[in-house]
This record gives structure tokens, sequence and C-alpha cells, in this order.
């Protein structure tokens, strides 16, 4: 077979929908377009990392670039390069298969490009491929796309989301638990309502990735609620500069994009009412050495403080007063709210 034909055979049994989702995504599209003709100079020598179909590196040649190395583990080079082909522009792109940790190149680059990013910004082994891509492929003065991620979270009341998870425990006749128990520890995409939020959102990471210290991200966050509701997870999204002046915020009340948000679901959904604080923590990172496979763990307790109220003299429990800044945190910490939770 020949290699326009084992790129069609492949095109034809793996289908290609993700890059369908990212290639009509207008917000990510428009914002990587003009990055790369804002950040790519005349002569340069371009890095495209995890390059999928080519697209960035194809803009970075039209962007005056003189030399482009699109690194691409899976078959999708396959189509990448007949599409550089079709541009007639073949000569200029060397496509390398391959997990670009294993690579090794002839010279050094002038410009990084990449869109390694998940639904939380992190969660596809970001940090690792970007601080190994920047160290070994850049010269001291590159320039990188993107440049820099901020992290968001907030806890969420969404039971059309929370459904999706609840299903495998509602096969008929069967036993799916360990399904649920997998997918209960999972990251799930979904495009969450703004007025499902119980709490405004929290700054959880601002991560320059120009200059990564660590290739794992770690946080513990305290979210206290500001209204009442059923707590079925933690919803996350990014904030990401590309270049200066040009961002992509994948924010619940901003335009959709493909990559919609990341919703920590947990095991059983929680009654919360307002002042009752949740205690989030989050690791990610590779699941080993040169892994591209991704470890994700979180962690959680919430306070109840409906459960707490006492009843008055007609039977009714009144609701508790959200603790005071000198009260003990109703985390359990021990410390004073103001020097914990607030």
């Amino acid at each position: 077979m020949s290699e326009a034909g084992l790129a069609q055979s492949e095109l034809a049994r793996l289908g290609y929908a993700h890059y369908y989702q990212m290639l009509s995504d207008q917000v990510r599209m428009t914002a990587y377009h003009q990055a790369i003709r804002k950040t790519v100079r005349p002569g340069d020598v371009v890095v495209d990392l995890g390059a999928g179909t080519g697209i960035l590196g194809l803009w970075a040649l039209q962007a005056g670039a003189e030399k482009v190395y699109a690194i691409e583990k899976t078959d999708a080079v396959h189509l990448a390069r007949e599409l550089a082909r079709a541009n007639h522009c073949e000569d200029k792109i060397e496509f390398i298969q391959a997990n670009s940790i294993d690579v090794e190149l002839p010279e050094k680059a002038d410009v990084l490009v990449s869109e390694t990013l998940g639904s939380f910004g992190v969660d596809e082994n970001t940090l690792a491929f970007t601080r190994d891509a920047v160290t070994r492929f850049l010269k001291a003065d590159a320039r990188i796309i993107p440049q820099a991620l901020e992290l968001y979270v907030a806890p969420l009341d969404d039971a059309g989301v929370y459904r999706k998870l609840d299903f495998w425990r509602q096969i008929p006749e069967l036993d799916f638990s360990p399904a649920f128990e997998l997918f209960s520890r999972k990251i799930m995409i979904e495009s969450v309502k703004p007025q499902g939020l119980l709490a405004p959102a929290t700054n959880v990471g601002q991560l320059d990735l120009t200059n990564l210290a660590d290739t794992e991200y770690q946080a513990r966050v305290y979210m206290q609620m500001t209204k009442p509701g059923i707590l079925h997870g933690v919803a996350g999204w990014f904030h990401c500069r590309l270049c200066e002046g040009i961002n992509i915020n994948t924010a619940p009340d901003q335009p959709e994009t493909h990559w919609k948000q990341a919703f920590f679901p947990f095991r059983d959904p929680i009654e919360v009412i307002a002042g009752d604080v949740l205690d989030w923590s989050v690791l990610i990172g590779a699941k080993g050495t040169n892994s591209d496979d991704t470890l994700i763990r979180y962690d959680y307790r919430c306070t109840q403080l409906k459960n707490e109220a006492p009843e008055n003299e007609s039977g009714n429990a009144t609701v508790k007063r959200a603790p005071g800044r000198n009260d003990p945190c109703p985390c359990g910490s021990g410390r004073k709210y103001k020097k914990c939770c607030l």
C-alpha cells in the first residue's frame, strides 16, 4: 500500500472527530493563528509539539518560518504529511513520529508552538512535555506559544452532568459498580452552566510555561459556598496566554470551546448550604518516566452545617450561621477561620 493509501486507511479506521472538534473551534483557531503570526519571524526554525494535522506548523511557514520540525506520536502524522504536500511545503517540514521526550533534533529552534492543553489545562502532561521541549529543543532567547496558564475551580451543582456518572449504578439486573468506581475518579469533559457554580471561581495555579520548575501540578484549596445546593463535584477550567495580547479563556461564562470544562465528580452528592466549606486537593502528573499517560488524583471533604443545625421549638432545623472570622474553622483544621478558609 502506498504512503498516501496508508494515511487514508488510518483516517478511515481511526476517524478524526477530535481533530474536527479542534479545527472547527473558532476561539482556538483564531487565537492560535494570530499568536503565530505575531510570534514567528522570517527565517525562524520552529518546533510544532504534538503536531496532529500539522496546521500550526503550516501557519508558521506562512508567517515566514524557514524550517518546521513537526513531532507527533500518533498516526495522524501520515495525514499531516499529506496536508503539507497538498500545500506545497513538504520540503520545509520534517515530520517525526515519536514521543517528543525520545526525540533529538539536529539544531536549536527559535520558536516552540504546541497545543497540548486538556480541559483543565495541565491534564495532558502539558508541563512535562513543555519543560522537556523548552530545555532541549530551544535557543536561549526562543519564544513559545502558549506562554502561561492560570487554572480555576469552583464547586458545582449539576444533576445532568452527574447523571452520566450515576448511570453506571443503574444498569438493570447487573452489578456495574466497578465501572462506577472507576469513572468516579476520572475527569469528565462537560459544558458547565455558570448558574450551577455554588461559589466564586478560585485561582489554583499560575504557571509560567517558559520557565517551569516542576512537571507535576498539585494544589489544595478551600471553597466556601455562597448559596445552597447539591454539590456534585468541582468544575475546572483555564485562562491561557498564547502571547502578549492574545488569550484563551475557557470559563463557563465565556464562548464555548472544544475544551468545554473539566468536571471532577464526587462519588456521592453532598447537600450544602451557604457557609459550608469544601476542602479539595488535586495532583496531576505523568504515570511514569517518559510516559504520555496522565495520572490524576483528587481528594475532598466538605462541612455539612445543615446537619449540625439544632432544632427549634417547632421541631424544624434552624440554619446555623456561617462561621465568624475568629471562630474555629469548620473544615476541622483547628485554626481560626480567618487564618484558614476565609
